[in-house]
């Protein structure tokens, strides 16, 4: 790289840096509350999400200049209010961990393994090549939300599935790549980096709160020992956000009885906003939130204020997606209330209802026992200290036991949803796991005070730290079922695998005779896969072909709209619901149809469907 280059790369990221940071810097400031780098980012991504809300409301170009431009505005406003010194006090700074001493090693160990991770593998989940990466790629080629979430053909071409998450992570990762005019997945690595160094700051801050820095140390240490919690950040999908947001609300609502709880009050409402952005459940945890203040007696000043902060914002984006599509969560079917695309509603039915079922079975438990024990041994520890504080009826513990028990409904509720498995649905849990880890840590200081049996404490704690360290490395591969060679690259296994299978579909694909035409798909990844040959891709619950699932057309209707859409081939995944599907709802029917493999992959088969010239006419 040249030093012109260097500098380039230097200057956008210290935009993009700056960007996640500075707005909520200026407005902590605002509010006279202490500077935390979590509260900043924190403050930041929310203010970052409500520009993009307006401009998803109003139609407005969605740009680096016009994201600058909200961001800087924000900024501007904040420094505007006059200064005051704070005089609220919150647990001494994280800095403070440098002191850990012979621990320090551990944890840094710990942190170039993220490093490490990141920079090799950034956006390593499964789901972001067609959500988490691609809407905001999407939102910035387009300038606009106009297509999300998609409702006619021509949007689903542009946003493949049939779903309405709000753009709270597609609002970090269209400014970091709008900040580096480019779409290199490393240019998230920041975003991501500073959501994991959140977190362990809030478990630090919480812990501390409860119990001075040893407690605090501790925690960190075992917020870093929980792989499981690791991975559910790093893997660049929501579940990181979650985590800060969850966090920081607890710790916010910690000080709700200080002299300034009033702002208190309005960080836990910006915390909330940042939860209400990760998925369409998001709105339960400000009305969670809400109640904690009313059970916990806070004033009702502080109620109002919480709830001012963040119910409108909370439900800003419910409504536009219920106004666009008659459906405030869109993708799922509540009750029969309302619309639904019901091709993709009768898809995801049979897609999801293995996962759904599977939780009847004694064996999916034993399996989620072994999971969390092996990746997530200090939020199992953390899990029986908090039901031991709650029988003695220690205060702090229930605001955490209130959030740690609605994440865990929300994990169970979601479950059906995962097309993943099990395993890959515990990512869910992330905000639990690290609330969990504070709880583990100041439990451990509650009962064994003992100087010897603290010794032997210490030295577990080290033990499991040191022991996660391969399984940081590697998930979601298992590290004693790995050569020690292997450990390094074993996180990129799952995208080595995808862009094998990718670029063998692209060739069968290109040997297509009449290949240029729209292709129908069941695969999510598709889209992204072909943009670079200009082939369209729609996916089977698009409106233009929801003729071929009416049951209502007869069979030479559904045949003659086919030949006249243009249409040709259908790629669907080898494993999965579609096969099942097409068989059961489609309208291919002979003599009308003729259905037959034109080429696969180890994955997925490419299907040709022709109609006879007869009925077509």
């Amino acid at each position: 790289m040249s030093i012109s280059g260097f500098m380039e790369t230097a200057v956008r990221l210290i935009l993009l840096v700056t960007g996640l940071l500075l707005p909520g810097s200026m407005l902590l400031r605002a509010l006279r509350l202490p500077w935390s780098l979590a509260a900043a980012f924190a403050t930041s991504a929310a203010t970052l999400y409500v520009v993009v809300l307006v401009f998803a409301w109003t139609g407005a170009v969605i740009s680096l200049v016009t994201l600058a431009a909200g961001l800087g505005l924000v900024t501007l406003l904040a420094r505007l209010v006059p200064a005051r010194p704070s005089t609220t006090q919150i647990s001494s700074s994280f800095a403070g961990f440098t002191q850990m001493g012979w621990w320090l090693p551990l944890y840094g160990a710990f942190w170039l393994i993220v490093v490490w991770r990141l920079g090799f593998y950034p956006l390593n989940g499964p789901d972001v090549t067609f959500r988490w990466s691609w809407l905001p790629e999407q939102m910035l080629a387009f300038g606009s939300l106009d297509f999300y979430p998609p409702r006619s053909g021509a949007d689903f071409v542009r946003y493949f599935w049939a779903e309405s998450i709000p753009p709270g992570v597609a609002s970090l990762y269209a400014w970091a790549y709008a900040c580096a005019g480019s779409k290199q997945a490393l240019w998230t690595s920041p975003v991501v980096a500073l959501q994991l160094l959140a977190v362990h700051e809030l478990v630090w801050r919480l812990a501390s709160r409860w119990g001075g820095e040893v407690v605090a140390r501790r925690a960190v240490l075992l917020a870093a020992a929980c792989p499981l919690l690791t991975w559910s950040v790093i893997m660049g999908q929501e579940t990181g956000l979650t985590a800060v947001a969850v966090v920081g609300l607890v710790w916010s609502l910690s000080h709700l009885r200080d002299d300034n709880g009033n702002r208190w009050a309005v960080l836990a409402g910006i915390f909330a906003i940042v939860a209400t952005s990760t998925r369409e459940y998001g709105p339960i945890f400000p009305l969670t939130a809400v109640a904690a203040t009313v059970w916990l007696q806070a004033p009702r000043r502080q109620t109002w204020l919480l709830a001012a902060v963040a119910l409108p914002v909370a439900f800003a984006w419910p409504l536009r997606v219920w106004l666009l599509t008659g459906n405030p969560v869109y993708s799922l079917n509540v009750l029969g209330l309302f619309k639904t695309n019901p091709v993709f509603t009768a898809w995801n039915d049979l897609l999801r209802s293995p996962s759904a079922e599977a939780l009847g079975k004694p064996a999916s438990w034993l399996s989620l026992g072994r999971y969390t024990v092996l990746w997530a041994l200090p939020a199992v520890a953390g899990l029986a200290a908090l039901v031991a504080l709650l029988i003695q009826r220690l205060r702090e513990a229930r605001i955490v036991a209130l959030f740690v028990a609605l994440v865990a409904l929300l994990w169970l509720a979601s479950v059906g949803y995962t097309a993943g498995g099990l395993f890959y649905s515990l990512r869910v849990l992330s905000p639990a796991l690290a609330l969990l880890a504070v709880v583990a840590s100041y439990g451990l200081g509650f009962w064994v005070q003992h100087p010897a049996a603290v010794r032997y404490a210490t030295l577990g704690v080290a033990l499991v730290l040191l022991e996660s360290l391969p399984k940081t490395l590697v998930l979601p591969e298992n590290p004693y079922r790995l050569a020690v060679p292997e450990w390094p690259q074993a996180a990129g296994q799952f995208s080595t695998v995808v862009r094998d299978v990718n670029a063998g579909l692209v060739a069968r694909i290109q040997a297509l005779p009449g290949h240029g035409g729209m292709i129908v798909s069941d695969y999510a990844g598709l889209p992204r896969v072909l943009a670079p040959l200009g082939v369209p891709v729609a996916p089977l619950w698009s409106p233009e072909i929801a003729w071929l699932f009416d049951e209502k057309l007869k069979p030479e209707e559904v045949a003659r709209r086919w030949s006249k859409s243009g249409l040709r081939y259908v790629v669907i995944v080898k494993i999965g619901a579609t096969a099942n599907f097409l068989q059961s709802h489609a309208r291919w029917r002979a003599p009308y149809f003729t259905l037959q493999p034109a080429a696969e992959t180890p994955t997925l088969v490419i299907l040709e469907a022709t109609v006879p010239a007869g009925p077509a006419k």
